[in-house]
């Protein structure tokens, strides 16, 4: 059964078993799936977002739809372009056509439609947590591009005085996390510490929360920026089992924020140094930073003029900086408040 026919199959047998909307940065998100079994990952996952079930009687309309079928994935079309994604998945595309596969699982967006179809491995790698968290992470956030919504790799916080957003980009390991909590401790407000939305709002582009909880290493938690709520760390993340995680409402319950508007970006890179140094970069040196973030502002063609208009309207509302971040940036909060208020205020670079 080829991919169209398989998709069909599901949405015209009537209604779906299961349909479920959610609501996420002004967003309506419908998942529809032949049977619970099929819904329980996005179910698990979207509990861990700040995703809102919907539970009104009359349902809006959704901006998208992520279908679940309960059937391993179909073959692909021969003549697709295939590319290796990050993680060891592969893309195959025409330009129009975008099928995602991994660990056995397979994700579908045909054009610029709103529908995305998902196929779940029946495999023992393909039910594996993290193999489950990538399927999920990927079909979603192929659904939000096509209605407006970026994730971008970032922490975002809210400097305390200016109520500017400030956010922290980088791949895993560069810090984000870390910083994140550290300033929340220091009174600033919190979006996420590892992954946000981001959107156009009339010319303005808004930075949402996404992930709800936080994740760090053990070196971030012996730097005692947690405060003895250490108690409160749960289990390591299925991406990322170096780190642990913890609810930050239970931690700052008045601090967190849902959006921003940022002011400043950060892209830092850990050095080994003991002093910190930084760079203001350049509006398309800031873009370039912002391209690296975000690859699928030019792999996924449907969702990429509306992803790069809004990459660059980011780039030209906020500073960007490079930041070489030293041994001094880490353990002390009131300090790293400082350090980035101040690059922010343009008073030491």
């Amino acid at each position: 059964m080829s991919p169209e026919q398989s998709a069909g199959a599901f949405t015209n047998a009537g209604r779906p078993a299961l349909a479920e909307t959610f609501a996420v940065a002004g967003r309506f998100v419908c998942v529809e799936a032949a049977d619970a079994d099929a819904a329980r990952p996005f179910r698990r996952f979207f509990a861990g977002w700040h995703f809102a079930r919907v539970e009104a009687a009359v349902r809006p309309r959704p901006d998208a739809v992520i279908r679940v079928h309960a059937s391993a994935p179909p073959h692909a079309p021969a003549d697709l372009e295939t590319f290796e994604t990050a993680g060891g998945g592969l893309c195959r595309t025409d330009g129009r056509t975008y099928i995602f596969e991994r660990d056995g699982s397979a994700v579908r967006a045909d054009g610029g439609r709103s529908g995305v179809d998902v196929w779940i491995g029946e495999g023992t790698a393909s039910r594996e947590g993290s193999a489950l968290a990538r399927v999920v992470f990927e079909a979603t956030m192929v659904a939000l591009r096509r209605c407006g919504l970026f994730e971008l790799h970032a922490a975002g916080v809210v400097e305390p005085l200016s109520g500017g957003g400030f956010l922290v980009a980088g791949p895993s390991g560069s810090g984000k996390s870390t910083l994140a909590t550290q300033l929340a401790s220091a009174g600033w407000r919190y979006l996420s510490d590892d992954a946000l939305l981001l959107r156009d709002a009339g010319g303005l582009v808004e930075a949402c929360a996404l992930r709800r909880d936080f994740a760090v290493t053990e070196q971030t938690v012996a730097a005692g920026v947690l405060g003895g709520f250490e108690g409160l760390l749960t289990e390591p993340m299925p991406f990322d089992p170096l780190k642990r995680r913890f609810k930050p409402r239970d931690v700052f319950p008045e601090g967190f924020a849902e959006s921003c508007a940022p002011r400043a970006i950060f892209f830092p890179v850990i050095t080994e140094e003991a002093s910190s140094r930084a760079r203001r970069l350049t509006q398309p040196e800031t873009m370039r930073a912002l391209l690296r973030m975000c690859p699928w502002a030019c792999y996924d063609k449907p969702s990429a003029a509306a992803h790069l208009a809004l990459l660059a309207l980011l780039a030209r509302q906020a500073e960007g900086f490079e930041l070489s971040a030293g041994r001094d940036l880490f353990g002390d909060g009131a300090y790293s408040s400082e350090y980035l208020r101040g690059l922010a205020q343009g008073e030491s670079v």
